[in-house]
């Protein structure tokens, strides 16, 4: 999807708004097992084009002539004929989520969509009216206020888990990240004994073991290996090849050296069958059934027919190669536990942070991590410095919880993001403020480096957390970094610009475009800092326009990734 693509909804097609009592009795008679395998292939469809107007256009255009009714089509093409079905597509990941869940739930006829052409404009049809349910009556009114601060923070709190399903992580991204967190990372002593001093003994083999009976590289091994496999969906002539939709883990296992009893439980950790996702469905708590998709995130996988797993989400499964670690792990531990397992994943991302931005040829900067004050104790988490330029960073790797992201309860969401990422905000406040103040004794310095020609302080705050990228929680937190600065502290010629939430995404690629390639980071963070002082663009969106972002790999990573397709071909293969 686009970010400034507006949806088609069914009100505006048909006249009159959908609800969801008619949505449910319109729908009801189609067979559940065979349409949520056309859902699955609809979303393999848009997970599997190019992200550009031209490729999404295309797939709107050959659903829309699939499913939806002659009809619909031709009241389509009267009322928007001349717009470009990118700017305005009638269908979407969240939408196609959301149609799985109600299938699934409410589906109990015998109209098979895939054999009768009118069950098959029923299930499209109806893909139409859930658009309409997306936004309550109460949440439309409210994107009427004249408050423009009211209307950011409801903006905010109803999109964040819609873009977090429109804009999964790449896959090379999570590739190299795993390889290089699981393997690189953890087989280091320092990091393992770091950890385990700071976490009672915490070890993430160990524990990941336990709780799936499988190692974590062999996991994410099959992982990357059924990704391949169901993207081979779609092929190089982008001709379907519906073979691929489904994997057979008797077929999937034939003629390889895979143990049987591996493959079997990476399977059970990510799928259900029907029944087990219709349970795990019903039990969503505060979350909002319409933006809640833990239970598809929790097991991507869904066994449709005996020994048939069809994939809800391409992308979701790709969150499970780094982020499904964490979740793997922490279904399976004591509220204690759990709460060791947190502070482990945030010290295994800051050493991968630090580990992707350390020993690399900047060409006009330099980056060191976890700069210490010249008394002792930790200032930053890292830091940037170029010329006059001082770029401190905290890294935060926790996860907003399943009522505050998925509820649309905007004191849930924003009390979440107060208690996790704020105190990241405080850490930059207070140390920006001691590191320049204007009174000689309480200022403090850093050991080995002096900042005393420092002009301009770039805040940033690196996030793990994909949710965070969502609109308008930049702008949020980056209001309350301010609130926490006491700019009266600081020395006189001390300018302390927004704070940017960076994505790890994004920082991997600004490093890698900075390193191999032409991308100025500083130039490129700054010039959002300049252009949207309130923070209230998307920080992808806008560095997809700067010249050199996304170009170049560097020698490091790609050596990361020959590192593990050797492992991976080793594993499935035997060499």
């Amino acid at each position: 999807m686009f970010p400034h693509a507006t949806i088609v909804e069914h009100r505006e097609v048909h006249d009159q708004p959908a609800n969801f009592t008619d949505l449910v009795s319109f729908m009801a008679d189609l067979r559940a097992g065979e349409s949520a395998g056309l859902l699955c292939q609809m979303n393999a469809d848009f997970r599997l084009a190019k992200r550009e107007p031209k490729a999404v256009a295309n797939v709107q255009q050959r659903m829309a002539g699939e499913l939806l009714s002659d009809e619909t089509i031709r009241r389509l093409k009267e009322r928007f004929g001349n717009a470009h079905m990118a700017d305005r597509p009638i269908f979407h990941p969240a939408q196609l989520m959301n149609m799985l869940r109600l299938v699934l739930e409410h589906c109990t006829g015998t109209r098979d969509p895939l054999s009768d052409d009118s069950a098959r404009y029923v299930l499209g049809d109806a893909c139409l009216m859930m658009t309409d349910l997306m936004l309550s009556d109460d949440e439309r009114r409210a994107l009427k206020s004249k408050d423009p601060g009211r209307l950011a923070r409801t903006l905010m709190v109803q999109m964040a888990g819609r873009f977090e399903l429109d804009n999964p992580m790449p896959i090379s991204h999570v590739a190299y990240r795993s390889q290089i967190m699981f393997h690189e990372l953890l087989a280091k002593p320092n990091i393992r004994e770091r950890i385990s001093g700071q976490c009672r003994g915490f070890d993430f083999e160990r524990e990941f073991f336990r709780t799936t009976g499988v190692s974590l590289s062999h996991w994410v091994f099959l992982l990357l290996a059924f990704y391949a496999y169901l993207s081979h969906y779609t092929g190089p002539d982008g001709i379907r090849h519906p073979e691929y939709l489904a994997i057979d883990p008797v077929y999937f296992g034939k003629g390889t050296p895979i143990p049987q009893a591996e493959l079997e439980a990476v399977l059970r950790s990510v799928s259900s069958t029907k029944d087990e996702m219709r349970a795990a469905l019903k039990s969503y708590g505060l979350a909002d059934w319409r933006i809640d998709s833990v239970p598809f995130r929790s097991r991507p996988l869904i066994e449709l027919w005996p020994g048939k797993f069809f994939c809800s989400d391409l992308g979701l499964l790709v969150e499970k190669i780094h982020s499904g670690v964490f979740w793997a792990i922490h279904d399976g531990l004591t509220m204690p536990e759990r709460y060791m397992l947190s502070i482990a994943w945030g010290i295994l991302f800051e050493e991968y942070v630090n580990w992707f931005l350390n020993e690399r040829r900047f060409n006009d900067f330099i980056f060191f991590a976890r700069p210490e004050w010249r008394d002792g104790g930790e200032c930053f988490d890292g830091a940037f410095l170029r010329n006059s330029v001082f770029m401190p960073m905290e890294y935060k790797g926790g996860f907003l919880r399943r009522d505050a992201r998925y509820s649309g309860n905007q004191i849930l969401f924003e009390q979440d993001l107060e208690s996790k990422f704020v105190k990241g905000c405080g850490q930059l406040a207070r140390n920006i403020q001691k590191l320049f103040n204007r009174r000689p004794g309480r200022k403090k310095t850093l050991q080995d480096y002096s900042l005393d020609h420092v002009t301009r302080v770039v805040p940033l705050l690196v996030v793990q957390d994909p949710i965070l990228g969502g609109p308008l929680i930049n702008w949020w937190l980056n209001q309350r970094f301010h609130q926490l600065l006491d700019k009266t502290a600081l020395r006189p010629g001390i300018e302390v610009d927004p704070l940017t939430v960076v994505g790890i995404r994004e920082m991997e690629t600004m490093a890698e475009s900075a390193e191999a390639g032409t991308f100025e980071l500083f130039h490129g963070v700054q010039s959002r800092c300049h252009a949207d002082p309130e923070m209230r663009s998307n920080l992808h969106n806008f560095l997809l326009e700067m010249p050199g972002y996304g170009e170049g790999k560097s020698d490091r990573i790609q050596s990361a990734l020959n590192e593990q397709l050797g492992e991976v071909t080793r594993y499935l293969f035997a060499g």
